[in-house]
Parts: C-alpha cells; structure tokens; sequence
C-alpha cells in the first residue's frame, strides 16, 4: 500500500508529470513516421499484452460499464484527438498549453458527480494558474493551427471526463484499468485506423530509431506507468486537489522541447511559468473537508 502523506503524493505527481511532458516529444517524433492511428493501435496492443496478467479477474458488470466508458473517452476520445492535433501543428508546446484544459473540465466534473467542492484556498490557487496558462497561450508562437487548437481542447475534454469515470471503477486495480482500457481500446482504433486509410505497413518504413525508442516509452512510460499511477491518484484523491499540478506539464514540455526539438524558451514563458507554479502552491497548502490526505 502507498502511503498517502502529501510528500509520497507530491513525489508521485511530480513523477506522471515528468512523464506526460516526455510523451509530447516522443509523440512529435512518432507521428512524423508513423500513420497516426496505426501508432495508436499498436501503443495499445502492446500496453494490453504486456499487462495480460492483470487482465485474469473478470470485473463486475456494473465497473465493466465504466470500463468501457473510459476506454471511449481515453483512446478514440482523448490519444485520437491529441496525435491529431500535434499532426497538425509544428508546436508541441502550444498543445500541451490546451490540453490543460482537461483540469477545468474534470474539476467541474468532479464537483457535480462527487461534490468534490474545492476549498477557497484550492481555487485561488487554480484561478492563478489557469490565467497564467492563459496568457502563455496567448504567445502567438505556441499554436499556428486552428484544427489543432480544437482538436487540442476537444482531447482536454475526454480527458476531463475520463478521470471522472475512472474513480467510479471501484473494485478494479489501477494497473488492471489501464490493462482493461487498452484492451477494449484496441478494436475502436483499429477501425479508425482503416476508416482513415492508416496501415501497418508504414512500420515497416521507419528509418530512424529515435520513432522506435519514442513508441516504447509512450507504451511504458506515458501508458503504463503514468496512466497506472495517474489512475490510483484519482481512485484514492480529491480531484480537485491532484488534477491542478497537471498545469505544470507544459512547463516541462516546453522546457524539454527547448533541449531535445530546439524550440524558444522566452523570458515570458519563465515569468508566466513562475506564475503557474506559485498557484500550484497554494493548492498544494490547501485542505478540503473531504480530502484523504494526511499530514
């Protein structure tokens, strides 16, 4: 069992996010060689035969359903619309910056389903930082596309909702609802896949070994081992408390796109960043009625 004081789940948040900004770059090389949805289609054959094993215990029908709900939500909903979006843009960044649009969305949620109220505090600190993700998109050299842009906050939307379903799958172990989603998500891709005229065969035209490493790290680093954690937060945490620090993930994307892909770092991105992190804090100081966490 993991322990559950705010430093165990600081250092597990800090983790998936270090992650998540990691997946932006490998997705950015994937896609300039692979057919977007073939990428997608193999990501999740090989995230389900690699957790097979947790896929032995049949679930209930009541958290199947959900299942199946968040495996709509996550693969054809969430991954479809973000490998689109970044296909179509030449800034990462900037699609990272929408994507955070999934906090609001799953707060609001979360408070409707859950009555998972923020405190002041909480939304203080969630106010600050969202205006500062604002402003960074309003960086004119953060987004050049306006299919990505709404594609980019449609992915945010299914990932919002996603999270929601996710903390009504009661009886089903994290890793195994990572295990069960691709799973499920397997067929629904395929066929977008053939419906977009995407095959295997560009698989066989990769040149660089770079697009092969990426793939294996969105498969275990961003799918199973991200997902995995990210799934036991939301099973074991207030939302509204844990969804907020995914505002730092474009920070980190940005600042890894900057070393690996060359992209601008400016001065504004650092005081918008300062900003967005000076938020997060306030949320990170802040206690809800209803929170799990212990001091």
């Amino acid at each position: 069992m993991i322990s559950n004081n705010k430093a165990t789940i600081l250092a597990l948040i800090l983790f998936v996010i270090l992650l998540w900004a990691g997946n932006f770059i490998s997705i950015a090389y994937i896609v300039k060689e692979m057919d977007v949805f073939t990428a997608l289609t193999l990501r999740l054959a090989f995230v389900s035969l690699l957790l097979s094993p947790f896929l032995k215990s049949l679930p209930s029908f009541r958290d199947f359903s959900f299942l199946l709900l968040a495996a709509i939500a996550i693969v054809p909903g969430h991954f479809g619309l973000l490998f689109l979006s970044i296909l179509s843009t030449s800034s990462v960044g900037g699609v990272s910056v929408l994507i955070q649009l999934a906090i609001p969305f799953s707060i609001i949620f979360a408070w409707i389903i859950f009555k998972d109220k923020p405190s002041p505090l909480r939304i203080m600190g969630l106010t600050i930082s969202f205006f500062g993700i604002v402003f960074l998109l309003y960086d004119p050299s953060l987004l050049d596309s306006r299919d990505s842009f709404i594609m980019a906050i449609a992915s945010a939307l299914c990932l919002g909702i996603y999270f929601n379903i996710v903390k009504k799958i009661k009886n089903v172990k994290s890793i195994s609802v990572i295990a069960w989603t691709s799973l499920l998500g397997v067929p629904m891709m395929y066929i977008i896949m053939l419906f977009n005229n995407n095959t295997f065969s560009s698989v066989l035209e990769i040149k660089d070994s770079l697009t092969i490493w990426a793939f294996f790290y969105t498969v275990i680093a961003s799918s199973i081992i991200g997902h995995g954690i990210w799934a036991y937060l939301v099973k074991t945490q207030d939302i509204s408390f844990i969804s907020p620090f995914l505002l730092l993930v474009p920070i980190f994307a940005v600042i890894l796109s900057s070393f690996i892909l060359g992209e601008e770092i400016t001065f504004r991105f650092m005081i918008v960043s300062s900003v967005i992190i000076f938020g997060i804090f306030l949320v990170f100081i802040s206690k809800n009625s209803q929170s799990n966490l212990k001091d």
